[in-house]
């Protein structure tokens, strides 16, 4: 974030009073000197413009005092109290650019905090103003992108990223996004919308529904078993939607065939057909929805294995698979160390290694829950969200080291393979 530039100490301030000539006040010190008191010298100015109400260089002097503080509280993460600094700030200056500049940084870090507690419109209401004092913040239009479509507000994300790519065509990470809302858009936009309590749910207006097969019904029961075992019910609406066999496959032509469904901040699902039956769709929800709560509980910090293995645990409650690969990786001792297994886990590979690594991260996961109880499982996605690394966080919460834990895991394979055959 820019500050201003350095100038006198509130020492010198108070000694004259008032800051008559120079340039503006600084909102940090050299090395090793006394940090300003802001809230001190924001008094004495006060003060100061109170006696001489129509003196506008005081009133400059206290709106640079507002925004060294503003600055100051935003370097330690209260967005809020800083947003009022800034607000009074243009209240006493507003054609204050660099107040504006400062401010618009600091809804940006409010919006994205606001999005990663699933707060859309407490996200939307600050990229709103942000871009309102600066038109040119490329980062709040790419967050914007993000949040319109997860909403799957298409159109709206559409414009948002072009706005972006048009200030910096070097985002290339926003033109990726870009060109996959443009691929979306043509077949999305045209889905028909069956929104419920906790799911928005979008499909095809034609697309034919198996008899017997209701997904509300199928989501419905996911929120309550799933939730049960994480002890988390999301409170925001989370997007599904739901594909034909072939759109599926369609705008997904970088998945591998043996992918059923997909979550990337929306749940991605074909209707029950020849290749996928009723049970395994079922297992494909619980798998996805799976996923959602874990990206919530662990902000996106969870290694693959244990997230797919996570995913897998629920799935398999719905519609369980034999375990054919892991069977014949223990057999021949080839079992994939827990350290490399999320490095197996990977849409370029082929599919018997991924399906191993699948299968065995599933057959940790239940040995894990089933040997110390599901609450140490949610202990361990606590302190992964808190950063720690999984290595050192599971050798913590089941207070075993890794290769100790990992024997032990071994060991119980034999009756698990023997009843999943």
């Amino acid at each position: 974030m820019r500050r201003t530039p350095p100038l006198t100490g509130p020492a010198a301030l108070l000694a004259l009073g008032l800051l008559a000539g120079g340039p503006p006040l600084y909102a940090e010190t050299p090395d090793g000197q006394e940090a300003t008191d802001w809230p001190l010298v924001i008094t004495h100015l006060r003060q100061q413009v109170y006696d001489r109400p129509g003196h506008t260089q005081t009133r400059q002097q206290l709106a640079i005092a507002y925004n060294n503080y503003g600055v100051e509280l935003s370097d330690q993460g209260q967005w809020a109290l800083a947003s009022q600094q800034f607000q009074e700030a243009l209240r006493l200056d507003a054609d204050n650019q660099q107040v504006q500049q400062n401010f618009s940084r600091v809804r940006l870090k409010q919006a994205h905090e606001a999005y990663e507690r699933r707060d859309i419109a407490g996200a939307v209401d600050a990229l709103q103003e942000a871009i309102a004092l600066n038109p040119e913040l490329v980062d709040a239009y790419a967050l914007l992108g993000k949040v319109e479509y997860d909403r799957q507000r298409l159109k709206e994300a559409k414009a948002a990223w072009g706005r972006a790519l048009a200030l910096d065509p070097s985002r290339t990470d926003v033109a990726e996004q870009l060109s996959q809302v443009t691929e979306e858009l043509p077949v999305e936009s045209a889905f028909e919308r069956l929104s419920q309590s906790y799911f928005d749910l979008r499909y095809e207006e034609h697309l034919e529904r198996p008899v017997g097969f209701d997904i509300r019904d199928a989501l419905i029961t996911a929120r309550r078993q799933v939730g049960s075992d994480f002890a988390y019910w999301p409170k925001y609406k989370l997007v599904v939607l739901i594909y034909s066999p072939e759109k599926f496959r369609q705008l997904r032509e970088e998945t591998p065939e043996w992918l059923g469904g997909q979550f990337d901040g929306k749940i991605r699902v074909p209707l029950p057909n020849e290749q996928f039956d009723q049970a395994m769709v079922r297992n494909i929800l619980f798998h996805e929805y799976t996923h959602a709560l874990i990206h919530d509980l662990t902000k996106g910090r969870c290694p693959t294995w244990l997230n797919e293995g996570l995913a897998e645990h629920e799935g398999r409650t719905q519609a369980s698979r034999p375990l054919h690969l892991l069977a014949r990786a223990y057999e021949a001792q080839q079992l994939v160390p827990w350290a490399e297994l999320s490095d197996h886990i990977s849409p370029a590979l082929a599919a018997e290694e991924v399906g191993l690594a699948y299968e065995q991260s599933y057959t940790i996961v239940a040995y894990l829950v089933n040997r110390y109880g599901f609450w140490r499982v949610r202990k361990l996605l606590q302190a992964i969200a808190g950063g720690q690394p999984w290595e050192e966080a599971t050798a913590e919460v089941f207070r075993r080291k890794l290769p100790r834990l990992e024997a032990d895991w071994k060991d119980s394979l034999p009756p698990l393979l023997q009843s999943a055959r």
